[in-house]
């Protein structure tokens, strides 16, 4: 699906970002937070440039109100898991009705989850065929709080800047799904197979490269920002909306309600789909920074954050395939490559992490540390780059060359793959791969030398 981002009372439209093979295309598949859901893909890797659309902040306006005035109110969900009732004020979130039209085109249909700063929507664009694969999409309607802060967001902005990007670069279609979080338990011990995961990797790398050579770093690549497209644009009309409870608020009460979200998990696809046929999407751009103009220094989930970014040293697109890289083996393995986990409680704590990325791949070069926090270095590295008195758990880590991290792979296989991981994994941010060097390599060979 396309996704249609709007800014509390003012809208703007626009598409995910680079997406991969795997997502959804006219709805989104969010968890509990919002993503961006694109159509259906044809086959492989040729880009269509239809699937990336977007729509300036001056082209959506004010939604019109539908016949849906009463209804009865749906309680808050007993388990917190939607946004509060004060979110929606002045300078917050948007109150988004069923039924409400944006920019006479986009009609609510259903909610299909929500995040910190924006509700996501599922909506039919009436200009559209019936049966056309655009006909449902993704409305992500953005708090106020996203702009005139210290910071703003470049969401919108990244968006339309990719947007307007070559429409004949593979990586174009691929800015955009269930998550990736989830895709797993289709599997047997929450594994995805080999030869998916070798399909998805393709796709993040082309979706990674074809935002950096527009100057764009994501910034927040994880499971729950990759999406797993609808195969079956149908089975929206068919199944989600057949099925599924659409709740009726009445719009003149005081405060309003926010709505329970419905995601689209169910319905995506068909069990008798071939998963070597999947396709995913790459969203929630919504932290992501311009090369030359950081958002913020301090970037990615805290388990999947590169060395650089960890010891406070300059970053730039090449923490995404660290990033990357770590993500690979998660959704492999089921497990986090790295916990930070110390004694005496397992809390996090920043020197385990070093301390395990040393085990793995090797001492920091004085080169880096140089550029880091001083404070940091001081306290935590040696005069040769490795931890300062270690402790014992940080060195039974076992080797990712074992069955117990790369299960499943025969010893060609588990080769391939862990050279994959060691190249593109290094401290050094200077010595890791191009997303199109990885896109040759052994273990992908997507590309020809």
């Amino acid at each position: 699906m396309d996704t249609i981002s709007t800014k509390q009372t003012t809208s703007s439209a626009e598409n995910a970002a680079p997406s991969a093979q795997d997502p959804i295309h006219s709805s989104e598949l969010p968890d509990t937070s919002a993503k961006e859901v694109p159509p259906p893909s044809s086959q492989g890797l040729p880009a269509f440039a239809q699937e990336v659309t977007a729509v300036s902040s001056d082209d959506l306006a004010t939604p019109a109100l539908d016949s849906h005035g009463g209804g009865h109110t749906f309680p808050q969900d007993a388990n917190g898991i939607e946004e509060r009732r004060d979110v929606y004020r002045p300078g917050g979130f948007h109150p988004v009705y069923i039924g409400d039209i944006y920019n006479d085109r986009y009609e609510v249909l259903n909610k299909l989850g929500y995040g910190v700063y924006s509700t996501v929507w599922l909506v039919r664009d009436r200009q559209a065929q019936k049966g056309e694969s655009r006909e449902f999409l993704a409305l992500k309607v953005l708090s106020a709080e996203c702009y005139g802060r210290d910071k703003d967001v470049f969401e919108r902005e990244v968006l339309i800047h990719l947007r307007d990007g070559d429409q004949k670069e593979l990586g174009y279609r691929h800015v955009i799904g269930e998550t990736l979080r989830t895709f797993g338990a289709w599997f047997p011990e929450s594994m995805i197979p080999n030869r998916v995961m070798r399909r998805f990797t393709i796709q993040l790398l082309v979706v990674l490269d074809f935002a950096h050579k527009h100057n764009v770093i994501h910034t927040d690549i994880q499971p729950s920002n990759i999406f797993v497209k609808v195969r079956d644009h149908s089975r929206v009309e068919s199944g989600y909306l057949a099925e599924v409870p659409i709740p009726q608020l009445n719009r003149f009460d005081e405060q309003y309600t926010p709505v329970p979200s419905r995601p689209l998990r169910k319905y995506y696809f068909n069990l008798t789909d071939s998963i070597d046929l999947f396709d995913i999407a790459l969203g929630d751009w919504g932290v992501a920074s311009w090369a030359d103009k950081h958002l913020t220094d301090l970037i990615q989930p805290v388990a999947l954050r590169a060395p650089e970014v960890l010891i406070g040293a300059p970053w730039d697109a090449t923490v995404e395939m660290w990033n990357l890289g770590a993500i690979i083996l998660e959704l492999f393995r089921a497990v986090r490559m790295f916990s930070g986990a110390g004694p005496p409680r397992g809390d996090y704590q920043l020197k385990e992490h070093l301390a395990e990325i040393v085990h793995h791949f090797g001492p920091f070069p004085q080169s880096l540390l140089n550029k880091a926090n001083p404070d940091i270095v001081r306290d935590i590295f040696d005069d040769e780059g490795r931890i300062k008195d270690p402790t014992p758990c940080a060195e039974e880590i076992s080797d990712f060359m074992s069955e117990e991290w790369t299960p499943g792979l025969d010893h060609d296989a588990r080769e391939e793959f862990v050279f994959f991981l060691r190249s593109m994994m290094k401290i050094d941010p200077a010595e890791r791969p191009s997303a199109e060097d990885l896109l040759r390599g052994p273990w992908l060979r997507a590309l020809r030398r």
